[in-house]
């Protein structure tokens, strides 16, 4: 019999970031660690001012750079932590899910080291999909 090799799955957005496992005592997976990102200062905001009726109100909304910016950040910072998880021995294989420009600046901030772990990944937002409900998405990863 074959032992089966530690698989970390890290499943992520531009705010949150979750590192999931297979449960040792069932066939359900478990989230071990989970991250937000920091709230973004709002001190004088960045975005497009929109004026009101006859000009008296406005609002301003986000500047789509400003937000993104801040989630490549964050993919930024979780891609360090595997890094140094890797480092440390702490999976023998990786697999990451998120959506496809988080999934893409997660894999650009890896190491050599984290990125040869990496065996699967899905650009899928899951990150609000809770514990019970995920394996339908991560047990096919588990196979490769």
């Amino acid at each position: 019999m074959t032992s089966h090799l530690k698989i970390q799955f890290v499943i992520a957005d531009g705010a949150r970031a979750r590192w999931v496992r297979r449960s040792e005592n069932a066939d359900d997976f478990v989230t071990t660690k989970e991250t937000k990102a920091e709230p973004r200062a709002r001190g004088h905001p960045e975005g497009v001012v929109f004026e009101g009726v006859a000009g008296r109100s406005f609002t301003v909304e986000e500047s789509l750079g400003a937000v993104r910016q801040h989630h490549e950040a964050f993919a930024r910072e979780v891609a360090e932590t595997i890094n140094a998880e890797a480092a440390q021995g702490a999976f023998e294989r990786l697999a990451i899910v998120a959506p496809a420009r988080t999934l893409r600046a997660i894999t650009h901030h890896l190491t050599k080291a984290a990125n040869d772990l990496v065996v699967k990944t899905l650009a899928k937002d899951l990150s609000k999909t809770p514990d019970h409900e995920i394996g339908a998405w991560l047990r096919p990863m588990e196979l490769g």
